[in-house]
């Protein structure tokens, strides 16, 4: 792995937040300072550097070097050595909910003959997302353990978290119903969250990963991040949980062809947008939905695969904030119906547990090509349907282990190239896909720590010039920073 000094230079990115939330940020601002994320060479050293500053840290950030604080970012800049990111907002939304006709989302990924009740047992899903409610489809099935969002407790209370996880792994129509839902609660009832509680949520999750055996991190958002995908926090975060051994499975967002949201175009994690299955188990009439997120990063495609995302069904969470906003999407006293890309990364991060159940020392690299070069041909598009079954009998191949740049924070688009920590132990081995069960004593010595991409992350040049324009603001819901549902 290259590694570079910190830069000596501090770039500020300028957030221009809408008008209609400007008059309540800029009075927080006047009181306490920005709400930013604030970067360098450790933690302690950023956040040594907010308080010297006269912020006030408010949330540490290891798996990134860095801090979310309050502060004033003049009095900041002045000073010291550090790269300050607009700690953005990010809410909960919806692309539809509504009923309309039955949808065979379960048929469509055509698991096979090996699955079963038990598909996904001992493979513990992360759900970083707006908690669980307490709903007899997941009884015994959710762990909740942390909540980021200030509420403290875990539960669902907008309707969002709940749904993914019924499709991940409940007991009924879960694609992994034997798998553990391990909830990291980052947004309340309102449904919003921050970047800075994002990245601490993935943080838990890849420090967590063998006392809670988390092998899949479901990542059902998107964010329009004001900088291009290597000097991300969200891409360094995820990278990190992708060289823990963790499969990330995200969305490729709402916004339709040419645009895909962070963190999925970042071209290590397996990325998913959304079909329309046209009310039929075959894939042969699926056609793309129009709102599916596409385009290019790092010279890959993305998204790599697509699942069910039109007239999903899943659970439902009763009294929340989805639950009342939208009465006639219920379907009956337990279910819900809805329509994202979020639906189809539930599904796909299902698949991802199955795959790791049949093969349990898979690694990402082996989970994301197995499930990308075993997706059925879909007419239009480079992306395939996802097939769980042929995933399942896949053969292993070399080419599913990546060889790509890692979002180190430089000024190009395509440059350095590394390989994650498996590739590094020794030549393509395909007894991984057919050997016992994974154990995290594998990783041991080349497990992911922050030290191993110290000083190459965030160079100042990633983030020179770059601004927030809003121009994608609708006027009927702020698309610049949302979750692809």
């Amino acid at each position: 792995m290259r590694r570079r000094g910190f830069p000596t230079r501090f770039w500020l990115v300028a957030l221009v937040l809408l008008s209609a939330l400007a008059p309540a940020t800029t009075a927080a601002a006047a009181v306490s300072g920005e709400s930013v994320v604030v970067l360098a060479g450790s933690t302690a050293d950023a956040a040594a550097a907010v308080r010297s500053a006269g912020g006030t840290v408010t949330r540490t950030l290891d798996v990134v070097h860095g801090v979310s604080a309050r502060v004033r970012t003049a009095t900041l800049a002045a000073n010291h050595d550090v790269v300050v990111v607009p700690d953005v907002r990010m809410h909960v939304t919806s692309e539809k909910y509504e009923p309309t006709r039955e949808s065979p989302q379960f048929a469509s990924l055509h698991v096979g003959r090996q699955w079963d009740k038990k598909a996904g047992e001992d493979v513990g899903v992360a759900l970083v997302d707006t908690g669980v409610a307490d709903v007899s489809g997941l009884k015994g099935k959710v762990v909740r353990a942390a909540d980021f969002s200030g509420e403290g407790d875990g539960v669902d209370r907008y309707g969002h978290g709940t749904f993914m996880a019924g499709l991940i792994g409940a007991k009924d129509f879960g694609v992994a119903p034997g798998a553990d839902i391990i909830s990291i609660k980052v947004a309340g009832r309102d449904g919003s969250t921050t970047l800075g509680q994002v990245v601490a949520g993935i943080g838990f999750a890849i420090d967590n990963a063998e006392d809670y055996g988390i092998r899949v991190l479901n990542l059902s958002f998107g964010v329009d991040m004001p900088m291009a995908w290597r000097g991300d926090p969200l891409s360094a975060a995820v990278e990190a949980a992708w060289a823990s051994g963790i499969t990330v499975v995200t969305s490729s967002g709402n916004d339709g062809a040419g645009t895909v949201t962070a963190p999925g175009r970042d071209p290590w994690v397996l990325t998913v947008g959304a079909t329309d299955t046209q009310g039929t188990a075959t894939t042969s009439d699926d056609a793309v939905a129009d709102f599916s997120g596409s385009g290019t990063s790092a010279r890959q495609r993305k998204p790599e695969v697509l699942a069910p995302g039109v007239d999903v069904v899943s659970l439902r969470a009763p009294g929340s904030y989805l639950d009342q906003a939208y009465p006639a999407a219920r379907q009956g006293k337990n279910f819900f119906r809805g329509s994202g890309t979020s639906m189809s990364t539930a599904l796909t991060a299902g698949a991802a547990a199955v795959v790791l159940w049949a093969h349990p020392e898979a690694t990402p690299d082996d989970v994301k090509g197995a499930l990308a070069t075993s997706a059925d041909d879909l007419r239009g598009t480079k992306a395939g349907a996802l097939n769980v079954g042929a995933a399942l009998n896949a053969e292993a191949d070399p080419s599913w282990w990546q060889h790509l740049p890692v979002a180190d924070g430089t000024d190009t688009s395509y440059g350095p190239l590394d390989w994650m920590p498996w590739a590094l132990e020794g030549n393509w081995s395909g007894t991984r896909w057919s050997g016992t069960r994974w154990s995290g004593t594998r990783w041991s010595g080349t497990r992911w720590s922050g030290t191993r991409w110290s000083g190459t992350r965030w160079s100042g040049t990633r983030w020179s010039g770059t601004r927030w324009s809003g121009t994608r603001w609708s006027g009927t819901r702020w698309s610049a920073a949302e979750w692809g549902v």
